[in-house]
């Protein structure tokens, strides 16, 4: 690894950050002698289920900062030395395999399936998002939910999120990029096991165990798998998918799902949420939040009833009885979700089952975006 440079603080010259007076000047580093560790700035944050609770964790371990005069940053500075061999790197594709293979692993000592790798880009985007603005949050900066964005890339089935960091805050990383502060590069395979094992295994205190919950949910089927990462920072994204290969198409607010029964469940009803279209301002107002909901109950959608009988309706949603709902043991739900839309903004679909121990989930988190109440249903922008 290169040596590390500093400028001293007497006649500006550069040197080596490891040696203990400038050569030209003889002015003390005053680097040296600060004890110094690895800094590691840490947040997880998840998503699952359909009334999603999600929270966040913000650790900041193993962080010193020692007393000095005269250098780069006045009187208190960061030492992190790096380490003496060079972080390990693997191509993109060999890097989510190593993150799949993580989760897969945790799942078979828990006597549960694999899920396979999922090719919906949502997660990629996402963690490219979190990258950039160095800010931790399950809204892109476009204002989108997950679910959202992943409805937008194609996503049919139902999606639950968990995001992950790891490297130094923001200002620490402004340090680090300008060498104005001596940090150790991230590793990022070792850094992606060592978030797996934190949302696996020292989960409880900060989010009940959700993360790790996540993992283990016996409905996943599939996982996309977002990193973006340079020497200092690496986010993380795992959108884990309940992805049965429902057909979903949306016409004039018409709406089609057709596909194969969850083996061993029933189907319960699908639920329609509604959320406000989202914006940059939306972003701004939520990307701090440590959780967020699926947004506000717009209709509920239950299977046909016998001629001359109808569905209550009850105060503040709508209940839209199907036309379809299961044909030859398949699905072939299909329903007017017009009713259901008041003003504009995103009507998210949840085709909710029950498994043969009576627990409920989901297998669609489809996204409708309305962009006028007169304009077409289906369009998504």
């Amino acid at each position: 690894m290169t040596d590390l440079e500093i400028d001293c603080a007497g006649c500006g010259a550069r040197y080596s950050a490891y040696v203990e007076a400038c050569p030209a000047c003889n002015t003390p580093n005053p680097y040296i002698g600060v004890k110094s560790r690895k800094g590691i700035y840490q947040a997880i944050a998840i998503g699952a289920g359909v009334v999603a609770i999600i929270a966040a964790l913000f650790v900041f371990p193993n962080l010193i900062v020692g007393q000095g005069g005269g250098g780069p940053l006045g009187g208190s500075v960061n030492i992190l030395r790096p380490e003496t061999t060079a972080p390990q790197t693997l191509p993109q594709k060999e890097l989510v395999q190593s993150a799949l293979d993580a989760i897969n692993k945790d799942r078979r000592e828990f006597g549960l399936p694999p899920v396979k790798l999922s090719n919906n880009s949502a997660a990629q985007i996402h963690a490219e998002d979190v990258f950039g603005t160095k800010q931790i949050s399950h809204w892109t900066t476009g204002g989108e939910k997950p679910y959202m964005t992943y409805a937008n890339h194609g996503g049919t089935g139902s999606v639950h999120q968990n995001v992950a960091i790891a490297g130094f805050g923001p200002d620490e990383y402004q340090n680090c990029s300008a060498l104005m502060i001596i940090c150790e590069r991230i590793d990022p395979v070792a850094a992606i096991k060592e978030l797996e094992y934190e949302m696996m295994y020292n989960d409880e205190d900060c989010c009940d165990n959700g993360h790790r919950e996540n993992i283990l949910d016996p409905h996943h089927t599939h996982v996309s798998i977002g990193i973006s990462y340079d020497s200092y920072y690496l986010s993380l994204v795992q959108n884990f998918e309940n992805n049965y290969g429902l057909d979903i198409t949306v016409d004039e607010g018409y709406v089609s799902m057709i596909g194969d029964m969850p083996e061993g469940a029933e189907l319960d009803h699908v639920v329609v949420y509604y959320d406000k279209l989202p914006t940059p301002a939306a972003y701004e107002a939520n990307k701090k939040m440590i959780s967020y909901s699926t947004g506000e109950i717009a209709a509920s959608v239950f299977a046909p009833l016998p001629d001359g009988l109808r569905y209550q309706q009850p105060k503040g949603y709508v209940v839209i009885e199907a036309d379809g709902w299961i044909k030859n043991d398949a699905l072939d739900i299909s329903f007017d979700l017009e009713p259901a839309i008041k003003e504009p903004g995103v009507y998210t679909l949840y085709t909710m089952f029950k498994d043969k121990d009576g627990d409920q989930f989901s297998i669609t988190s489809y996204s409708v975006f309305v962009e006028s109440v007169d304009a077409t249903a289906g369009q998504q922008q």
